[in-house]
């Protein structure tokens, strides 16, 4: 399950949330206010790849200067 990121749209808290691909902005409470008005958010990610070589880099998730 992956781990989707929101923000509160009633106190700007902003808090992620392990739920299910088919779990929609319904199913997310704000853990601060107990608000259902959130907002899914944009968030950034960092992976690691591997060369033919066997040395291993890690590449930025906006894909600006991986080596």
């Amino acid at each position: 399950m992956p781990i989707y990121e929101y923000v509160c749209q009633e106190c700007s808290e902003k808090f992620s949330l392990l739920q299910s691909v088919h779990a929609g902005d319904n199913d997310a409470k704000c853990p601060k206010c107990a608000s259902q008005k959130v907002k899914k958010v944009m968030s950034s990610f960092c992976c690691s790849v591997s060369g033919d070589a066997g040395f291993s880099s890690s590449v930025p998730s906006r894909g600006s200067g991986g080596g």
